[in-house]
């Protein structure tokens, strides 16, 4: 491990300082020959100003326990020739990715999937039809490993003989919800499993929607289905849309909320999919 990557990776275990903050310090180490800095340069830089004794505390920790922690081998920082040079389209790109699997996948076709958690029964029907064509093509399917249309999304990629991507919001040793820990390791083994976070990293409120302007960023495009009208899957729609990419939306029951959010994106403009074609037309 080079000064480099030693100096990031102890950024991304560091508590006290926001993404944004990180990706000041990697942004400065970008752009300068000088690839360590001092504890000061990092808080000034960072803008640490709120958490400054929080981020002192952990990195003297950090320091502490360094012997053990560059041991880790499993992740790959924003300065790696495979690192998705599509995430630096981001306001503030992930400094590491820490992974399991396949990193080849990353240099793939890519569709995004995202959609509520409490599905209906139709689901999981839903999604097998919309994404067996965009499988069949050769795109690999991204998801969140949540309940509902994430876990369909992923089943369906590996069902179809495809292959998955999930981007997590806890650390990739870690499983959320706990149902999710056979899947994500079939991911692991068989895909690609990435998150931002230390592998021991557990569930906070606030990761999740972060992790979903990774999700968003990956791919070609994003597609929502069964989304309600204050879903978090909006959000990653939103986060494509800024990114400039194209945002396919599931139209569902009228009669039922489960799908509202994605009338609503059909309305202001969204590519309406009712089948897997739909979604390629776009991709041509």
């Amino acid at each position: 491990m080079d000064r480099l990557e030693e100096q990031l990776l102890k950024m991304a275990y560091a508590k006290g300082i926001s993404s944004q903050g990180k990706w000041l310090v990697a942004s400065h180490l970008i752009q300068s020959s000088k690839k360590i800095l001092t504890f000061e340069e990092i808080i000034k830089i960072g803008r640490i100003t709120t958490h400054r004794e929080l981020f002192r505390q952990s990195w003297t920790e950090i320091e502490e326990n360094w012997a053990s922690l560059k041991k880790e081998r499993r992740f790959i920082t924003c300065f790696d020739p495979r690192y998705p040079q599509q995430l630096l389209h981001l306001a503030y790109p992930p400094i590491i990715l820490f992974y399991k699997g396949d990193l080849t996948l990353l240099n793939s076709k890519m569709l995004s999937v995202v959609g509520g958690r409490r599905s209906s029964i139709l689901a999981r029907k839903t999604v097998y039809r919309l994404l067996g064509p965009v499988i069949e093509a050769g795109y690999v399917i991204v998801s969140g490993c949540a309940k509902g249309i994430d876990t369909f999304s992923h089943h369906a990629a590996i069902h179809c003989g495809g292959k998955t991507i999930g981007v997590i919001g806890t650390g990739i040793d870690q499983a959320y919800p706990p149902e999710s820990r056979d899947l994500q390791e079939k991911i692991g083994k068989e895909h690609l499993l990435l998150s931002e976070y230390p592998p021991q990293a557990g569930p906070k409120k606030h990761r999740f929607p972060m992790r979903n302007r990774i999700i968003a960023a990956l791919s070609q495009g994003t597609c929502v289905i069964e989304a309600k009208k204050k879903s978090g899957s909006l959000i990653t729609a939103q986060q494509a849309l800024d990114l400039g990419r194209t945002v396919f939306s599931v139209p569902g029951n009228i009669l039922t909320e489960h799908s509202t959010g994605c009338h609503h994106l059909i309305q202001d403009g969204a590519v309406c999919a009712v089948s897997g074609q739909d979604i390629l037309a776009e991709f041509k």
